[in-house]
């Protein structure tokens, strides 16, 4: 009996043995176990708040991300309402290994001056529109300063709103009054109870808006969609890997597109990102 104690004994201590010198080995060369990536979620001025819901709606996507880069255990999702928030955790010293965003032009932002590295876009290009009632004399940008019209818009660091100014200057649109509401669905409500005679809304609001007997009196120029993006810090194979993986969802995934309100994916370049900045002069 004393024998086969000692017998097992021995073995423990051979295993115990072998595991010390692969993980002293392990330390020798610098290795280390890998640890979860962080998402950091842009959500931006939709109008939802609840960081449960949100997480939820993008767990999907994570654990699809996930098993693009198979050597990671996992993604923590971190969604983000307020801008401003967004943007320094994004610019912080520790940077989250992945941005998906709907505010393009922050993220446009994060590429020129913080070295993220574009992944994917969403395909169809987004324009902001000017709406108004359907019975409104304005027909044009050009008649907003003459009428005295009040344009609203929604938040100032919003992508509508950015666009939506460019779109004014490009159009010598004159000296016209701007005001600001936090949401956009808060925009085409607005409108209709006259508290201004312009607003401007995404694209999904101005459809909306125009099945309901609204006019739309111009479009912004097209730029860059939604985006994902990977942190200055993620090398080169894995942004090619990510790349494609995200890709391969266009065939492979469509309901997880879907739940996140993308029809396709499409290669995101950084001149994409250099462009918006340049039409809307941040």
């Amino acid at each position: 009996m004393n024998h086969e104690v000692d017998g097992r004994t021995r073995r423990r201590l051979l295993a115990a043995g072998t595991s010390g010198a692969l993980l002293l080995a392990a330390n020798a060369l610098g290795a280390s176990p890998p640890r979860s990536w962080r998402l950091l979620i842009n959500e931006a001025f939709t109008g939802e708040s609840n960081l449960f819901i949100l997480t939820a709606r993008y767990q999907p996507f994570a654990e699809y991300v996930t098993g693009t880069v198979r050597s990671r255990p996992g993604i923590a999702i971190e969604p983000v309402v307020d801008v401003r928030r967004f943007m320094t955790l994004a610019k912080a010293g520790s940077k989250p290994q992945l941005v998906f965003g709907k505010s393009v032009n922050q993220l446009a932002k994060l590429v020129r001056d913080d070295g993220y590295q574009p992944l994917v876009r969403r395909a169809d290009p987004y324009k902001a529109a000017f709406i108004v009632a359907r019975d409104s004399p304005i027909r044009a940008l050009k008649d907003v300063a003459p009428a005295r019209a009040k344009i609203i818009m929604p938040d100032e660091l919003a992508a509508t709103t950015a666009v939506a100014r460019a779109e004014l200057r490009r159009q010598n649109a004159g000296d016209v009054q701007i005001v600001h509401t936090r949401y956009q669905e808060a925009v085409a409500q607005q409108i209709s109870n006259g508290f201004a005679q312009v607003g401007v809304v995404n694209p999904t609001i101005a459809r909306k808006w125009t099945e309901d007997g609204g006019r739309v009196v111009a479009e912004t120029q097209p730029v860059v969609n939604w985006s994902v993006l990977a942190s200055p810090d993620v090398a080169e194979a894995e942004v090619a890997q990510l790349r494609a993986g995200l890709l391969a969802m266009n065939g492979g995934a469509p309901a997880v597109l879907a739940s996140l309100g993308i029809k396709q994916w499409a290669a995101a370049e950084r001149a994409d990102y250099l462009a918006l900045l340049d039409y809307t002069k941040e």
